[in-house]
């Protein structure tokens, strides 16, 4: 039997093969489509590729007061390929490789996959994705390794089928399995009018062979409501009918009276604390306080990168509150701003700023600071007040279509470092190949992407 150190091994150089077989497909699909400069009249497969290489090296302090040097790698990929068999299928990945350079064992497995399904049309209005994928369909929202089903009977209606397990937390190469975590659900939304969208949903999730969830949600989504074209709304409400409780009610909405004129926004959000049935705690959920949220926003866009925007955020728990007050000033380049917290979360007072600029059209400049002073418990004597300082400053670099350097030096003031400074490094590499091209590609006739003559 293989141990699971082996079996990470061979995962990661399966999906290391996967990942160069994927850009060799781009690369052979591309030379197909593009011999003697012409197109297929039918439509040449497309496809994309983005690789980004980042070195982080940074220092740490361990419990014994030692000083380590750490390197930590990260090599992450993100493509598709679409336009298969006729335009049936579509292949979509994204993940990265990564490892801690200074670490000798390898204690933890950085690795990630993201997504990794195949997508296929095998007629009109049906679309089935079989994978790794995040599903968000109304009361469910998780990352799951299963099949997803969407059909269109009507073009006022559409269902969608979803089933499979929960893919693992840690997001790992390691498939998730329906005996640990199942979890299967629909939904089916239809428009009655123009700009109005209705839909229900369920689901049935297990953990460890018993039964985790069960909700039901309905939602509404409001875009255009006569005499007030500036108005979009979006509710939604979601019950547990196995904890038999209601898991949350939400509510947005936006305003905006005219071209030129300040956008208002609102959101409350009332939830029970998240626990499952599964969970040993399910037993204590009616004794958790309820958490409610409020949100209320005003942005003002003036002309030539201009503005001002004030926010305002609420938490209330029980008697315990939480309040957040800010606004900054919108400038072409950059913004300032300041924000306070008040209430039983902390007391915090925060000024920020942040400034970008292309000093030439293939070279930005950004840089950033943010100057806190917060207290952990509300009402704090002075002498438990703490002071922390960020400050960033980063370059990205283009120096041909397709190829992007990332520079950026931190530095981290707070009461345990007076300086924590860390410098970060990457590459990014992206290629769009086939019938639409753009990035890095070989020339054909004197092109490059975009048609543009060398």
């Amino acid at each position: 039997m293989l141990r699971p150190k082996d079996r990470r091994g061979i995962l990661r150089a399966l999906g290391a093969l996967a990942a160069f077989g994927f850009a060799l497909g781009i690369v052979a699909f591309d030379a197909r489509a593009a011999g003697g400069c012409s197109s297929d009249p039918a439509g040449p497969p497309t496809g994309w590729l983005r690789l980004r290489t980042t070195g982080y090296r940074f220092q740490a302090v361990d419990l014994y007061n030692v000083t380590l040097n750490r390197l930590g790698a990260y090599q992450e990929f993100d493509g598709a390929l679409s336009g298969l068999a006729r335009g049936r299928l579509a292949l979509r990945v994204s993940g990265r490789f990564a490892d801690d350079l200074y670490l000798k064992e390898k204690v933890t497995d950085r690795s990630r996959l993201y997504v990794g399904h195949l997508e296929a049309r095998p007629v009109p209005h049906l679309t089935a994705r079989l994978g790794r994928q995040f599903v968000q369909e109304g009361s469910t929202g998780l990352t799951l390794d299963g099949l997803w089903l969407t059909a269109r009977p009507d073009p006022r209606w559409e269902v969608r089928l979803w089933g499979g397990a929960r893919a693992p937390l840690s997001r790992t190469f390691e498939f998730g399995r329906v005996a640990d975590e199942g979890a299967w659900g629909a939904r089916v939304g239809c428009q009655p009018y123009r700009g109005v969208r209705l839909a229900a949903s369920g689901a049935y999730r297990e953990r460890d062979g018993r039964i985790a969830a069960r909700p039901l949600g309905i939602e509404g989504q409001f875009t255009a409501i006569p005499h007030l074209p500036g108005v979009r709304a979006v509710g939604r409400v979601e019950y547990d009918l196995e904890l038999d409780t209601w898991n949350r009610a939400e509510a947005l909405a936006q305003w905006r009276p005219g071209v030129g004129l300040p956008v208002v926004a609102a959101q409350v959000i009332d939830r029970r604390q998240t626990i499952d049935a599964a969970s040993y705690f399910s037993r204590f959920v009616d004794e958790a306080k309820r958490v409610r949220l409020g949100r209320a926003s005003v942005r003002y866009d003036y002309r030539r990168g201009f503005g001002a925007e004030a926010e305002w955020v609420g938490s209330f728990v029980g008697r315990r509150t939480a309040t957040r007050v800010g606004g900054s000033l919108l400038l072409p380049y950059g913004r300032v701003g300041y924000s306070a917290r008040l209430g039983a979360a902390g007391e915090e007072s925060r000024w920020f700023g942040d400034l970008a600029y292309a000093v030439l059209p293939w070279v930005r400049l950004e840089a950033g600071a943010t100057l806190l002073t917060y207290a952990i418990l509300e009402d704090a004597p002075e002498s438990e007040e703490h002071d922390l300082t960020t400050v960033y400053g980063r370059a990205r670099v283009e120096p041909r279509e397709g190829v992007g350097i990332l520079l950026e030096v931190q530095n981290v003031t707070n009461p345990d470092s007076n300086h924590d400074v860390r410098f970060l490094a990457g590459l990014d590499l992206t290629a769009g190949l086939g019938a639409s091209r753009f990035g890095l590609q070989p020339r054909c006739c004197g092109q490059t992407s975009g048609g543009r003559q060398r």
